[in-house]
């Protein structure tokens, strides 16, 4: 494996990392807010605190959205590169394969016509 594919690995891994902690931060809001909903006004400052607990996680998850996003842009414009590199290389083996191809046929018919 090249250098960049590991570091492609390497940006993915981080990636599905984030986007599972992501889901377990919207899961966990979920419950919250669940429960706040189900709260009695006698308990108006738990029902505070678990708003404001939802407000800190809605950043979080605000937060990992963006990194999970500028992680795919990243992942793929390398592999973007990756892929247009390869195409570039098998572009020139071909274009030189054919010159070499078309100077043999030319050669054997010069042979041949001596």
């Amino acid at each position: 494996m090249s250098d960049g594919e590991g570091q492609l690995v390497s940006l993915a891994d981080g990636n599905e990392r984030r986007a599972y902690t992501l889901r377990m931060l919207e899961d966990r809001v979920l419950r919250l807010e669940t429960i706040a909903g189900g709260l009695s006004d006698r308990y108006e400052e738990l029902r505070n605190e678990m708003r404001q607990e939802i407000s800190s996680l809605r950043d979080q998850m605000k937060l990992l959205e963006t990194k999970v996003e500028e992680g795919n842009r990243v992942v793929n414009g390398k592999l973007d590169r990756l892929i247009g590199g390869r195409a570039v290389i098998t572009g020139i083996i071909t274009l030189v394969t054919s010159i070499l191809g078309t100077g043999m046929v030319h050669v054997a018919l010069s042979l041949t016509t001596k």
